[in-house]
């Protein structure tokens, strides 16, 4: 009952073969790397709601935890492998769906950093954006129906969290994480998982801690080069953190870099720039 397998059973097959290939491309949006390198990218780049962002980014840290540690309790399987129109999950478990989760947190949470929350068509074209990505999970056999409107749910709960974030300070909700990747990573058995919330989250909360300021861009050319340079460096780490996902300490560590990298990347480039200027000056 809580699943909805009939529901989702209708879904799948309302939806011809040769449309799945569309809702591959949507679910990838709704994928960690690629709301990871959007978010980073607007938090690099929106300087006037850079302290919203980076509160958007604690969230989903927060949600990280809060995912793993809802799948591995509740322990409930994905569809079977034959009714699956896409590569299986590593994960095996699938109440509630990640990318609900995930798509709920990041675009919600994008839409009330940017103060977009007030027009009703921004409001209904993220509505529709993360039902979309939600949807395509059942139509590509990974979930239930069930396990989507579970994650809607549990993002928006996320988005209260957001609130305390933007009011607390953003370091405040990545100690959250930190905490609540404990549980997380006892329950899992996904170490490239665990690795995720519990080094995210400690690199996040020092990269919260360590940042001061962060100087504005003074050029185009400045931007692009920081832009460049940080999903460059995003790129790299997430290679690398997939090659050694297998070793909890080490991919720990691995994901720790990331965050900090993320987080700290515009004061990295305020405190070069007061370097230079002091050692011209000497």
């Amino acid at each position: 009952m809580i699943r909805l397998v009939e529901a989702s059973r209708a879904i799948r097959e309302a939806v011809p073969a040769e449309l799945v290939p569309v809702f591959w491309v949507i679910t990838l949006l709704g994928s960690a790397k690629f709301l990871m390198v959007g978010l980073s990218l607007a938090y690099w780049n929106d300087q006037r709601r850079r302290r919203e962002l980076l509160a958007v980014i604690s969230v989903a840290f927060v949600a990280v935890s809060v995912t793993l540690a809802l799948k591995y309790w509740f322990g409930l399987p994905r569809p079977p492998a034959a009714v699956q129109r896409y590569p299986i999950e590593p994960s095996p478990v699938g109440f509630p769906s990640g990318h609900a989760i995930a798509a709920t947190t990041v675009y919600g949470g994008a839409l009330i950093a940017m103060d977009e929350y007030r027009d009703r068509r921004t409001i209904l074209g993220v509505g529709a954006l993360v039902a979309l990505i939600g949807l395509s999970r059942v139509v590509l056999g990974v979930h239930y129906l069930g396990d989507i409107l579970a994650g809607f749910a549990v993002g928006l709960v996320m988005l209260g969290v957001l609130a305390v974030a933007i009011d607390e300070g953003a370091a405040v909700v990545f100690g959250l994480a930190v905490v609540l990747s404990v549980p997380a990573v006892l329950v899992t058995t996904e170490t490239g998982d665990a690795a995720l919330a519990i080094g995210g989250s400690v690199g996040g909360l020092a990269g919260a801690l360590w940042q001061t300021s962060a100087e504005r861009f003074r050029s185009r050319a400045e931007r692009a080069m920081v832009n460049v340079a940080g999903v460059g460096f995003v790129g790299v780490a997430l290679i690398v953190v997939e090659a050694i996902e297998t070793q909890l300490a080490v991919a720990s560590v691995a994901n720790a870099a990331l965050a900090f990298g993320i987080v700290a990347l515009p004061s990295i480039v305020g405190r070069f720039e007061r370097l230079q200027r002091t050692t011209a000056t000497d």
